[in-house]
């Protein structure tokens, strides 16, 4: 089995006009594969999966980015980064392993039909 591909990602609180999502978001070449959640990822336990919706690839800059959005699209603060370890990633399946110390483990996004993703996490690390 060929090694692992090592890319980077980030857990965003994404605050807008007294809501909040959660972004999740894995280095895909030079821009982010994002997904949305309601809740955080940090809450998942193995065995569990959420819904997601999976968004338009977003800059790299919010790999560190914290702050403000232009247009008046509220705030971003980061609540987790660090290393995926991408061991497959199709279009309607990707399989990974994060290493950080707030989100780590072993998840899947699964497509399931139109914008609408599962996040499940498979084992903590």
């Amino acid at each position: 089995m060929a090694e692992p591909v090592p890319r980077r990602f980030v857990l965003l609180q994404h605050e807008i006009h007294g809501a909040r999502h959660f972004d999740f978001m894995i280095e895909d070449g030079g821009t982010l594969a994002t997904w949305q959640l309601d809740r955080s990822p940090t809450l998942l336990k193995p065995g569990e999966e959420w819904p997601c919706l999976r968004l338009a690839q977003h800059r790299a800059a919010y790999l560190t980015y914290e702050g403000p959005v232009s247009g008046d699209r509220g705030a971003v603060t980061r609540i987790a980064a660090g290393i995926c370890d991408a061991l497959a990633a199709t279009a309607t399946r990707w399989t990974f392993a994060l290493h950080s110390p707030a989100l780590a483990g072993r998840f899947e996004l699964r497509h399931l039909t139109g914008s609408a993703w599962k996040l499940k996490m498979f084992a903590a690390a």
